[in-house]
C-alpha cells in the first residue's frame, strides 16, 4: 500500500471530504474504488469509493458508510494508502518514498546502516538512518551526500561518509 493523499475537512452535508494527493496528480484518484484511511488515532479503516468530484479546483471524495457530514468529520485527518497499481503513475528515475525503506546505505562497498524512515525536508526529504553500531542518523537525500536509489541492488550510495560522524 502506498500513501497517496491527505483526507481534509468535509465540504457540504453530504459526507464529501477534501483529498489532496501527495503527487499532485489527482487523475489516479478520479477512478479509485477502494483505499485504507489511517487515522490520526492510528486505526486501519477499509473504505470503498461512493463518489468522486471535482469542485473548483478541489478533490471531493465520499466514502460507503460516511454519507454523512458528521460521520464523514471522523475521517479527516487521515492518510489515504491505495493499492500501489492504483497510485499515481510513475515517470522514469521517480519512485515511491515507500520504496526507499529498508535500502542499505553503502559507502565503499560497505554496508553503513539502513534507511528505517523518510521525513520532510526544506530542500530534500531526509533518510532516517540506523547505522551498523545502532545510532540514528539523518542524511539529506540528496547530491553531494548520496546518490540516486539503486532499486536493483537495494542500496544507496554515501558520497560523503563523514555525514555519519556527527
Amino acid at each position: 500500500m502506498i500513501a497517496t493523499a491527505s483526507i481534509g475537512r468535509s465540504h457540504g452535508v453530504e459526507g464529501f471530504l477534501r483529498v489532496t494527493p501527495y503527487s499532485g496528480s489527482v487523475e489516479h484518484l478520479l477512478s479509485l474504488d477502494e483505499g485504507v484511511a489511517l487515522t490520526r488515532e492510528g486505526r486501519e479503516v477499509r473504505l470503498s469509493v461512493d463518489s468522486v468530484r471535482m469542485h473548483a479546483d478541489c478533490l471531493l471524495m465520499r466514502f460507503v458508510g460516511y454519507a454523512q457530514r458528521e460521520k464523514a468529520q471522523r475521517l479527516s485527518g487521515s492518510v489515504l494508502y491505495v493499492r500501489r497499481e492504483k497510485a499515481s503513475a510513475l515517470e522514469e528515475g521517480e519512485y515511491y518514498i515507500a520504496d526507499l525503506y529498508g535500502l542499505a546505505l553503502v559507502s565503499g562497498g560497505r554496508i553503513m546502516g539502513k534507511v528505517e524512515a523518510v521525513a520532510d525536508g526544506a530542500q530534500a526529504d531526509y533518510l532516517i538512518v540506523r547505522t551498523d553500531d545502532g545510532r540514528s542518523v539523518i542524511v539529506p537525500n540528496m547530491a553531494p551526500f548520496v546518490s540516486s536509489p539503486d532499486f536493483e541492488h537495494g542500496t544507496i550510495e554515501l558520497l560523503e561518509p563523514a555525514i555519519l560522524e556527527r
